[in-house]
């Protein structure tokens, strides 16, 4: 199944004949957890528990079990993600003000290994 493309903060794309670029599979699911890490709790008022909100993060001190705890919720909830695989998340804090997050999980459509890392 396909999708329009669209990155959270970007404006939608076209595609080579001037209409919306579509995504699909491993793309379309890595912008899908894209977009729920970068919404805000609430915002979808029919699933209150959607969004991680990570970028309201920013400038307020950093706890990186909270972090990774919210990333996890946030994954295990994404149908897109085959929740019969482990998902492994890491956040890491290599010099001051810089933040890693890192996202290894199976792509449901694909059922193909995918990394994405999240960086501030």
């Amino acid at each position: 199944m396909k999708a329009i493309s669209h990155f959270c903060g970007g404006d939608l794309n076209l595609d080579t004949a001037g209409g919306l670029a579509t995504v699909s599979g491993a793309d379309q699911t890595r912008q899908a957890i894209i977009r729920r890490l970068c919404t805000n709790p609430g915002d979808y008022i029919w699933q209150p528990n959607y969004g991680a909100g990570l970028p309201s993060k920013i400038g307020s001190p950093a706890n990186l079990g909270e972090i990774q705890a919210l990333v996890a919720e946030q994954m295990a909830q994404e149908a897109a993600v085959d929740q019969t695989q482990p998902i492994r998340v890491t956040v890491d804090n290599p010099s001051v003000g810089v933040y890693i997050c890192n996202i290894q999980y199976v792509d449901l459509e694909t059922q193909s290994v995918q990394a994405l890392q999240v960086t501030n």
